[in-house]
Formats: structure tokens, sequence, C-alpha cells
């Protein structure tokens, strides 16, 4: 019977090492933190904030992550899997996760930045902190399509604006006309 046990225990280690490893293939990047001192209630809105933007945060045994990545491009992680570690996962937009954790450590300083991963790199800290000021995908999309709009539409509005100057002087002087 304890061998039975043993052996479930080993197939569930072995089970999540491997979950572990497949997240780190599928995701696009994410980051790294230490949550101690934060307060159940603090971690909670953390998590909300991670779900609303997409982002899946999991608190990780050490051990069984830096086995499952061993053998990726993200075996560098290893030195910093020390200590409570929560990884959020991002799966399209890698900035993210470093904007929500950023932005979180400013107000609640208990939680700390370990590092980061994106596409096949693993990030310091300072890293984490600058990706974190790259606005997103979508944000530089719209800046894009005002840069070219902007042209076309002054454009328009100075077309626009001759006939109705034209109009303007057409009324001004038939009520002059009026007005003899």
């Amino acid at each position: 019977m304890a061998t039975e046990k043993m052996s479930e225990n080993r197939q569930k280690r072995t089970d999540e090492i491997s979950r572990i490893r497949g997240l780190f293939n599928e995701v696009e990047g994410g980051v790294l933190t230490d949550f101690r001192g934060l307060k159940v209630k603090e971690i909670t809105d953390l998590r909300r904030r991670f779900i609303a933007k997409g982002i899946d945060y999991q608190v990780v045994k050490n051990t069984l992550t830096r086995i499952a990545v061993e053998e990726t491009s993200y075996k560098d992680l290893q030195p910093i899997l020390r200590g409570p570690t929560g990884i959020a996962f991002c799966m399209e937009n890698p900035m993210a996760a470093a904007q929500v954790v950023v932005e979180f450590s400013k107000d609640h300083e208990k939680l700390e930045v370990k590092g980061g991963f994106m596409e096949g790199t693993v990030l310091s800290i300072s890293d984490v902190i600058e990706i974190s000021k790259i606005s997103s995908k979508d944000d530089l999309k719209s800046q894009l399509l005002s840069v070219v709009n902007g042209p076309s539409q002054k454009f328009l509005g100075t077309i626009n604006a001759v006939p109705q100057k034209f109009l303007g002087v057409l009324k001004a002087q038939a009520e002059k006309l009026e007005g003899s």
C-alpha cells in the first residue's frame, strides 16, 4: 500500500511538471512575483486585475517549476525560483502582466517582482519595469491610426471650410443688398 501511494504521488508530480512545462511553452510571457506579506484581500485584488487582462496567475512549487523549465529556453529562471513564487502567465499580451504587477506594487510595497520571461528570454526586474511602460498592441494601433488619419481629416476640414466661407460671403452680400 505504501508503494502504491508513492507511485501515485510520483505520477501526480510528473503530471504537474508536464503541466507547468506546457504553460511555459504556450504563453507569450509572464512575470514572477513574491507575494509574502500581502493580505488575502490584496492577493484577491491582484488576481482580479490579472483576470481582467486575461492573465493566469498561479502559485507554483519552486522545485517542480525548476524541473519543468530545465529543458526549455527559460532554464535561467531557476535561480529566481526561491521562496514563495506566483507566476502570471500571459497568453496574448506579454506586457500586460508587467503592467499589472508594476502598477499594483506602487500601492502594495510587499509585492516583489522577481523577474519575468518573454518569447524565450528571461527578464530581469528592471526589464519587467521597462516593459510595463510599453503600450499594448491595441494602443499602438490606435495611435498609428490617429497619425495616419490626422492629415486627411485636416484636408477634409480645409476643403469644407472653402464652401462654408463662400456661403458666408454670399449671405453677407445678400444682407447688404437687402439693407440698401
